[in-house]
């Protein structure tokens, strides 16, 4: 048995675009017993992956109660592989001290500036990159880079690029979301009782509130020209409250998740258009997977759990961040960009959405 011990402690999109690499790793090594460092926020989803042997949830605050835990495998246990890929400082701590033959890493490079002086910042140092590990990869984190000449940075291609210096055959490349099958019931009694046809996903989050109003309201046209096809659209929102969820819930029929069991809250006779408050996201998975297209102002689940299950993605940012947002992208993925500038009435007319 080859033991392989990978750290991926960060959000939950993140997990999921490193997910392909759970499936290279396990195609590649036959008999490889994966022990996966992950986050109490990622653990949800992360339970289900059938390529995880064992799971070790590194929690904020409580580090060294962690390592006395798990004395035996940070300390005690011989690994052939390390990947240490969320970036955590903790991560590159607890790493450092574990035993293994080849230690990976993405070496994260920013630039920063003091009185005018501009110098380079590694994470992790340099000097700590060379001692402990033996493959690795430099990230620019400059949002400008594609301009100057060079590749764009994508997160990625970063992990692929790891694993084919190690000989790794790159078998998969498509993201991987492993569904719970615990929600199963849940979405398909939603679905033969209240929508029963063809869906689209509008997905809302606290990142709405970082907009202009006018993004809002056409947002909204853009959910009424969907529904004028006699299509009908699931607005689905995150788990966090957030202002303009008070006018959807005035707007729309609201339905709420309570113990497996989506219920009616408040029934605007709006059978086109619901709205389901804060679901969890292993149940959330189950509508991205069924849906005709998936939208929303660049939410994690809607942009990696989409390309899953070869679903369109439509991404709505400001232009701004279109070069920080690039390296985020799936490699493999249906994926169309809208900037927020472009949307008028003309073009959501137009747009085939």
């Amino acid at each position: 048995m080859k033991k392989i011990i990978i750290f991926k402690s960060d959000m939950l999109g993140d997990f999921i675009l490193f997910s392909p690499c759970l499936k290279i790793i396990k195609e590649n090594i036959k008999d490889a017993h994966i022990t996966l460092i992950c986050s109490e926020h990622n653990y949800q989803i992360a339970k289900n992956y059938e390529h995880v042997d064992k799971f070790i949830i590194l929690k904020k605050n409580f580090i060294g109660l962690l390592l006395l835990k798990n004395f035996k495998y940070f300390f005690l246990t011989k690994y052939k592989y390390l990947f240490q890929f969320d970036g955590k400082n903790s991560s590159y701590l607890i790493s450092y001290f574990i035993k293994s033959k080849i230690k990976s890493t993405i070496c994260f490079v920013k630039y920063k500036k003091i009185f005018k002086i501009n110098y380079k910042v590694t994470r992790p140092p340099l000097l700590l990159l060379k001692l402990f590990f033996n493959t690795f990869v430099f990230c620019d984190e400059r949002y400008s880079i594609s301009r100057e000449g060079a590749n764009p940075i994508h997160y990625q291609t970063n992990y692929f690029n790891i694993l084919e210096k190690l000989n790794f055959k790159i078998t998969a490349r498509r993201n991987i979301f492993s569904l719970d099958k615990g929600f199963e019931n849940t979405f398909k009694n939603f679905y033969s009782n209240f929508i029963k046809d063809k869906f689209y996903i509008f997905h809302f989050d606290e990142k709405w509130e970082k907009l202009k109003h006018c993004d809002y309201v056409n947002a909204l046209k853009i959910i009424q020209k969907i529904s004028f096809r006699n299509n009908k659209v699931i607005i689905t929102t995150g788990i966090k409250n957030f202002t303009i969820l008070n006018d959807l819930e005035k707007k729309f029929t609201v339905y709420k998740f309570d113990k497996n069991l989506i219920s009616l809250e408040k029934d605007n006779n709006t059978n086109k258009i619901l709205l389901l408050k804060k679901i969890p996201l292993n149940l959330l998975g189950y509508f991205i997977k069924n849906s005709e297209k998936n939208i929303s102002f660049h939410s994690g689940p809607i942009v990696h759990i989409s390309p899953a299950f070869n679903k369109d993605t439509i991404d709505i940012i400001p232009k701004s961040k279109n070069e920080e947002l690039d390296r985020w992208i799936p490699l493999v993925s249906k994926y169309q960009r809208i900037n927020f500038e472009e949307l008028n009435d003309a073009f959501i007319e137009n747009f085939k959405f």
